[in-house]
């Protein structure tokens, strides 16, 4: 009986390692050996599975399928930065109701507001120039320390019926400075400016971001920010073409444009944009008359037009 017992047990050990060994002879796995070296004496550890070439194109695929996956997270992050839709534009209208990020207006009312900023420069005149020629008007947000520069821009700025707003001191992030610094150097930028009582006091912080407590100081001072809704982020994108066909595909009924003066090809793209809304039948206006149309048209005092 005994017998029997232990050739019963030693069949049983028998096949256990026959199924064992079938992953391996499959190719699904193989037995790999680990050396570990003790007093100068090494020894081999059988029998850690590792990975075979039959597993191999699942783990790529995998890999690839992450990979992929992060690439159209990042792309569609991207492009909501570069083309926000309106709902994005809606809910941060909504949640932060002392920044201007668009007037809407009805679809009959072809205006929009077109805004300049990193003025004055030496590309400054050729923009007036432009403007005057397609009788457009804008909003100039000036850079304090350029101003000394070209200060008979600015009286012609102002002049000619275009409006200026500040954009700071420096070309710096606004958020970083204190509240008192960002106090000192809007007045002495205002010291700058042409002598203009009834002027609407915009302020565009520096790179785009701003903060609840610089919305507070720039109200006890009089000032709004003013950011927008179509920027063709034309300080990175070098390309007048791309530019000016990025913001004439996102017009809309009291959209805020925001194009940079002081590069080379300001002018060039500022022409194209130009162009493409007198053709399409839209006037640029400064940010304070789009805001007059939209406040008429909510009093009843401007009905839209049919």
């Amino acid at each position: 009986m005994r017998l029997r017992g232990i050739i019963r047990r030693i069949r049983y050990f028998r096949i256990i390692a026959v199924l064992s060994g079938i992953p391996r002879k499959l190719g699904w796995m193989r037995t790999s050996s680990k050396h570990i070296k003790v007093d100068d004496e090494e020894n081999v550890i059988i029998g850690v599975p590792k990975v075979g070439p039959a597993a191999l194109p699942s783990i790529i695929i995998r890999l690839l399928l992450s990979i992929l996956f992060l690439f159209v997270i990042t792309l569609s992050i991207a492009y909501v930065l570069y083309k926000p839709p309106t709902v994005i534009i809606k809910y941060l209208q909504w949640k932060y109701p002392d920044v201007v990020f668009h007037f809407p207006l009805p679809s009959s009312e072809k205006y929009v507001a077109l805004t300049l900023d990193d003025v004055p420069s030496s590309e400054t005149t050729k923009i007036l120039d432009l403007l005057q020629r397609f009788k457009a008007k804008a909003t100039f947000f000036v850079i304090g320390s350029q101003i000394s520069d070209y200060p008979q821009l600015l009286t012609r700025i102002h002049n000619e019926g275009h409006e200026i707003g500040i954009h700071g001191w420096a070309d710096e992030p606004s958020y970083k400075l204190s509240s008192v610094e960002l106090e000192r150097q809007i007045k002495k930028i205002e010291t700058m400016l042409p002598l203009n009582p009834d002027r609407f006091r915009w302020f565009r912080p520096g790179s785009g971001w701003f903060t609840t407590d610089m919305i507070e100081k720039l109200k006890s001072m009089g000032y709004k920010i003013a950011l927008g809704n179509i920027y063709p982020h034309d300080p990175q994108i070098g390309f007048p073409k791309i530019n000016a066909a990025h913001v004439l595909s996102m017009i809309k009924p009291g959209g805020v444009i925001i194009m940079h003066d002081r590069r080379p090809y300001s002018s060039e793209q500022l022409e194209l944009v130009l162009q493409g809304l007198a053709t399409r039948g839209w006037r640029a206006q400064t940010l304070s008359k789009v805001q007059e149309i939209k406040t008429d048209i909510v009093a009843g005092k401007l009905l839209p037009l049919n």
